[in-house]
């Protein structure tokens, strides 16, 4: 079966849209159950709830609806690993747990190994792009978990995987169905990007290391004509004029503050000095935007040489 491409219209959009509040209605509706019933109650609840997703996504293939089909095929997925998860507890194995990458635990190991296979088939079924983005996060995950206990050896594990999988994010780009290398694309570079970011994200160097990887990001996104490496490069260079704006003025506390949600990485001890060189701050995102404005020429530039007819920014 082709993989399904999913060109931008209202349409597609309304679907998108339709999928993700079916997606969090889901884990709203379970969220609740877990808490207004027993375990043995939960476990009917979550397989109740799989087996209706999973039966409307097959009603939605059938009927032609693909793009429906695949989005209620993410969400059923999820609903079976929480139907595991549930069942597991119930019977009293999966136990209790503060970090996912803390100690060996083999329940939950099999938990994370069942909910990839059902990922696996549900892309075997609907040919759903987006289903790949939940294999390749599962999957690293899985390995992840499996063969690290945290710290700096999931760091090393997590980048190793995100550069074994851009290989093969780049034989599906040359494969006769290119959409399906998209989201094994965006894995490899989260999971790279974030390996490296938990060793540098110190000093003034490991930003400046940060930048200089975010350079090479836009750079391989335009080789391989993939912009998701060019949105997370773009990202690495304004967490560095973040850093550095925060250093001489408040204005880089406002995106640092967004930062902030992912604590174990970024972090700003400054906040709430007085700064001495206040003008540094949006004169340092001024220049971030130029060296944007000069990026996007260059990349037009070299698009435009290689695909005539195509617009010059």
């Amino acid at each position: 079966m082709e993989t399904i491409r999913v060109p931008w219209s209202s349409a597609s959009f309304l679907a998108y849209l339709g999928g993700f509040t079916v997606l969090f209605a889901t884990v709203a509706l379970l969220g609740i159950e877990a808490d207004d019933h027993g375990p043995g109650a939960f476990v009917v609840w979550t397989v109740l709830t799989w087996w209706v997703l999973s039966t409307l996504a097959l009603l939605a293939k059938v009927s032609g609806h693909r793009v429906i089909a695949g989005l209620l095929a993410l969400t059923s997925v999820v609903a079976f690993a929480v139907f595991i998860g549930s069942l597991l507890d119930w019977f009293g194995w999966l136990g209790n747990f503060d970090s996912p990458f803390e100690g060996f635990r083999f329940w939950l190991l099999v938990v994370e190994l069942l909910t990839l296979l059902a990922a696996v088939v549900a892309w075997w079924i609907f040919r759903f792009p987006l289903l790949l983005l939940l294999v390749a996060g599962t999957a690293w995950f899985f390995l992840t978990d499996l063969i690290s206990n945290g710290g700096n050896w999931s760091a090393i594990v997590t980048i190793a995987f995100g550069l074994i999988l851009l290989p093969a994010a780049m034989a599906a780009d040359m494969s006769e169905s290119r959409v399906s290398g998209f989201w094994l694309h965006v894995v490899a570079g989260l999971t790279i990007g974030g390996g490296l970011l938990w060793f540098f994200h110190d000093g003034d160097v490991d930003w400046i290391l940060v930048a200089l990887a975010g350079l090479v990001y836009i750079g391989l996104g335009d080789g391989l004509a993939r912009s998701s490496w060019v949105v997370l490069g773009a990202w690495g260079l304004l967490q560095t004029a973040a850093h550095f704006a925060d250093k001489w003025s408040s204005v880089g506390e406002t995106l640092f503050s967004v930062f902030y949600l992912f604590p174990f990485i970024f972090s700003s001890d400054e906040f709430g000095e007085t700064h001495e060189h206040q003008w540094l701050g949006p004169l340092i995102f001024a220049a971030l935007g130029c060296l944007f404005f000069v990026l996007a020429v260059v990349l037009a530039r070299r698009r435009r040489d290689t695909t005539p007819g195509a617009e010059l920014i």
